[in-house]
This record gives structure tokens, sequence and C-alpha cells, in this order.
């Protein structure tokens, strides 16, 4: 009976100190997409992951490729090595890194000071941020060689191993990622709102005065001697009248005697003359 007791004991304290963990490791990824021409931060929350308190070490994850992602030979608990069967986004191992790569600690570990991933609960349950560059990296081997990775040519996702030299199988696993242009959001349609619209103001410009430019012309103006004179009819000779007495005729005779005499006297001066110039011409001729 006493062997009995001390057996459960044993077995008791056995699972005592065993680490907490639950089988099947997963992480969830938002989103479950990345960008195929710009960098993509991912959210990463693990669940199942074995937990051990005060243990030395924890997780670390990545993004990479891996050489058998329906499998498990890619794993380092079956033989996998860095650069060989699986390869990711190098970065340093600091706490404040690119974000390229993320450690997470296990609860009370003597390396817990440098995670910048968090830490593992004792329910086997994490969560951090992961930086992903784009579909294309170039990772280093352990002899040092360099090569590209293109992981629109193969499978990539996220990588979950033993962190510090600490090979672990329970929280070894990979979780696909595929490159696509994330969805976005059609833009909201125009909220309409009732409007009073008020015509706008018309306003009549009135056109500027014409600008007049005076131009001083000098005219000559010729004077006319002779003016134009309307032609005013001729006089008609209006009748005498009967009742016209001898003062009449007299008045009327009188001028015509003057004029008679008048000519006569003119035609007696150029007779005279006449004699005077032939009397001259003959005493010359002698």
């Amino acid at each position: 009976m006493r062997a009995r007791v001390l057996g459960l004991a044993a077995v008791l304290g056995l699972a005592a100190a065993t680490p907490a963990h639950a089988q099947g490791a997963t992480v969830s990824v938002s989103p479950a997409t990345a960008d195929p021409q710009y960098a993509t931060t991912l959210t990463l929350q693990g669940k199942g992951f074995q937990s051990v308190k005060n243990g030395h070490g924890g997780i670390y994850v990545f993004f990479g490729w891996v050489s058998d992602p329906d499998g498990g030979s890619w794993r380092p608990s079956k033989g996998g090595a860095s650069g060989a069967t699986f390869k990711y986004v190098q970065d340093r191992e600091t706490k404040d890194n690119n974000g390229y790569q993320r450690f997470v600690a296990f609860p009370g570990s003597d390396t817990a000071a440098s995670a910048n991933g968090g830490v593992l609960a004792e329910n086997g349950t994490w969560s951090t941020k992961l930086n992903i560059p784009g579909p294309r990296f170039k990772a280093a081997d352990r002899s040092g060689g360099v090569s590209e990775v293109d992981c629109l040519k193969s499978r990539c996702g996220v990588i979950t191993v033993g962190a510090h030299g600490v090979t672990n199988a329970n929280n070894e696993t990979f979780t696909p990622i595929s490159f696509a242009v994330p969805n976005q959001q059609p833009a909201p349609p125009p909220q309409t709102k009732a409007t009073t619209t008020t015509p706008p103001a018309v306003t009549t410009t009135s056109p500027p005065p014409p600008t007049t430019t005076s131009t001083s012309v000098t005219t000559t103006s010729v004077e006319t001697t002779s003016e134009q004179r309307t032609p005013e009819p001729a006089a008609q000779a209006q009748p005498l009248p009967r009742d016209a007495g001898p003062n009449l005729w007299l008045l009327i005779g009188i001028p015509v005697l003057v004029l008679v005499a008048v000519g006569g006297l003119v035609l007696s001066r150029r007779r005279l003359g006449a004699q005077k110039g032939s009397a001259q011409k003959e005493t010359s001729d002698e």
C-alpha cells in the first residue's frame, strides 16, 4: 500500500514539473495578405504554445521560407537548420530592432529583458506585431552565403522556433502568408445637403467713354471777291396814268433834253479833236 502511495506521489510530482502547454500551437495573422510592393505590419496572436516558467529563452518569430511547408522536415527538432531548410528576414537580435524579428520570452526568463515581442503567458498565448519588408528578401546561411528568396514564386509565411539555442518541437509552427493588393474600402457617397442657391449678383460694367483725340486742322479759307447775288427781275414800265398832268410831262422832258444837250456837246468835241488832228498831219507832211 505504501509503495502505491509513493508511486502516485511521484507521478503527481512529475506532472507538476512538466511545462504547461496545449497541444497544437497555432498563429493567427491579420491581415491575412501582405502588400506585394510595400512593407506590411502583421498583428500576430499565438495560442497553444508551451510556456516554461523561469525557463531560458522562449520563441523566435520570423517571416520567411520553409523547404517543406506541408510537412515538418524543415523543423529544427527534426534536423532542420537555418539557411538550409528555412530562411527568414534577418534583423538585429536587440530589443530596438526594425521589427522583422521578434523574441517572445518565457515568463520569468533570464532573457526577458531583451524580449521585444512580449512574454509567453502561462496559458500558452502571446501577441506581437511583425514587419514584412516585401515579397523579396535576402537571407544568409551558417556558412555566410547569401541567397535571395522570392515569395511570389515560393510559399512564405510566419515561422516560430525555439529561441536562444533551445530546440522545442511544441513551439515550431509555419503559417503561410500570401501577397495581394489590400482591399480598399469604397469611398462613402457624398452627402446631399439641402442648400438654397442664391443667384449670383449681376454686375453691369459700363464701358469706358471713348477717348477722343482732337486733331487741329488748319483750314486756309480762300476769300472770293465776287459775291454771287440773286438777279433781281427787271423793272417793268408802268403805263402812265390817264390823269397825269403837264407837270408829269415836264418832269420827263427835262432829263431828255439834258441828255440830248450832253450828247451834242460830246459829238462837237469829238469833231473838233478830229479836225485838229488832220491839220497837224498836213503840217507835218509839208
